[in-house]
């Protein structure tokens, strides 16, 4: 038996207060950076395992996509909370409910991706083609952190890095295929990947594009 849902009908059948407390724990690293309180120096309460796309169009980085798989214990409560249906999968009305609720808020950190280009970092992130899945039991991210104007590598080295400064939310590179190319990169870029220094400090993966400039 199939059950169709708008994104109306989702919202009167779930238990609103789970969704807020949801939301609330998502949104507790702009408390913490506020308040500037010691608690920030706390450990991580979601962990996030990352893979990387840079994607090229004319020998320049149009955009970086990133899939984020978090944590256990993270992803049963969130997928829960938003597959209405409970069928263990995430339909679009449902997806689009979770970028709501649980994504587009993180808009106010930048989506804790941080793009910098011959040492100037990128604010105000466009972001694209997000979507959401439940991949055996793991709740998954994928979106684009779009770039334009699209940025020349061979200007400048190109620097990479997922860090949230609260450390409410950890992130690290999966074991496998973490860092990917799509479209034709020139031959003599490379990537290097060490831990942050200057406008980087503190930061634990940051990537490093250098192209020779």
């Amino acid at each position: 038996m199939s059950i169709n849902l708008s994104i109306d009908d989702f919202v009167r059948c779930q238990d609103r207060e789970v969704i807020r407390t949801m939301i609330g724990q998502l949104l507790t690293a702009a408390m913490l950076l506020v308040l500037g309180s010691a608690a920030a120096l706390a450990n991580p309460d979601v962990w996030i395992k990352a893979g990387m796309i840079y994607r090229f169009e004319n020998g320049k980085v149009t955009g970086i996509t990133y899939e984020w798989q978090f944590d256990e214990f993270f992803s049963s409560r969130t997928i829960a909370s938003f597959d209405a249906d409970q069928d263990g999968e995430l339909g679009p009305a449902e997806v689009d409910l979770l970028r709501a609720g649980a994504f587009d808020p993180l808009a106010d950190f930048g989506y804790f991706v941080h793009v910098w280009e011959g040492g100037t970092k990128r604010e105000d992130p466009e972001i694209e083609e997000f979507t959401a899945r439940a991949d055996d039991g793991r709740l998954v991210y994928r979106f684009t952190f779009a770039l334009d104007p699209p940025i020349d590598p061979a200007a400048g080295d190109v620097v990479a890095s997922l860090h949230d400064e609260s450390i409410y939310v950890d992130f690290e590179f999966r074991e496998e295929g973490f860092l990917l190319v799509q479209g034709a990169m020139d031959p003599g870029c490379k990537f290097r990947i060490a831990r942050g220094k200057g406008a980087q400090s503190g930061h634990r993966q940051p990537v490093t594009l250098n192209c020779g400039g």
